[in-house]
């Protein structure tokens, strides 16, 4: 399946994972910026391009168990803010993840157990594609991403018109800290959209 323009049609998009991986089907597409609103906080522009593959595939282990599996391949661009300097920077889109489905979360594997080549996520019936699309580039911005709402924040300043009036030129960083541990996407992802 294309899916070739950006738009309505496009967000709404939602895939039947059952059937979508059992006749190994595949659906391309793309996305204009804007229209994945969980991203809209950390875009410094509507610049850009995000252009994605879904292909699916269900496969047998040797006990005769099934697992079904998503290949996701997001590349493209948009316009993130610079932690440094808060202007507008190109960040390029280039994602390869390999997704292994389950129905609910006893169907998950411990963290440690987990590949690093694969991420398991709980879907049962169907997939939104945007929203899909939308997790798997929050999971790969930048540890440092500044989000809009922030950016008043780490500079004393206030919003006008959608931009930040600067108090001050000297912007604070935040970096998260860590001890050590491998930190969960999932966990990183549900970070994000707390924020």
């Amino acid at each position: 399946m294309r899916n070739d323009k950006p738009g309505v049609a496009n967000v709404a998009l939602t895939i039947n994972i059952d059937r979508f991986t059992r006749l190994k089907q595949s659906i391309v597409g793309k996305f204009l910026p804007q229209e994945l609103t969980g991203l809209a906080e950390f875009l410094a522009g509507e610049d850009g391009e995000i252009n994605y593959s879904m292909a699916g595939n269900l496969a047998v282990d040797l006990a005769g168990g099934q697992e079904r599996r998503v290949k996701c391949i997001i590349y493209g661009w948009i316009l993130l803010f610079d932690p440094v300097t808060l202007t507008a920077v190109s960040h390029t889109l280039d994602i390869n993840s390999s997704l292994i489905l389950v129905d609910d979360e006893s169907g998950l594997p411990p963290l440690e157990m987990e590949s690093e080549n694969e991420d398991y996520i709980v879907c049962a019936a169907n997939m939104h594609v945007a929203e899909r699309v939308e997790e798997e580039i929050l999971l790969s911005l930048p540890v440092q991403a500044v989000k809009r709402s922030e950016m008043v924040d780490l500079c004393g300043g206030r919003a006008v018109g959608g931009r930040v009036k600067l108090a001050n030129s000297a912007p604070v960083s935040k970096a998260p800290v860590t001890d050590g541990k491998k930190i969960s996407p999932f966990a990183r992802l549900a970070e994000l959209k707390k924020k």
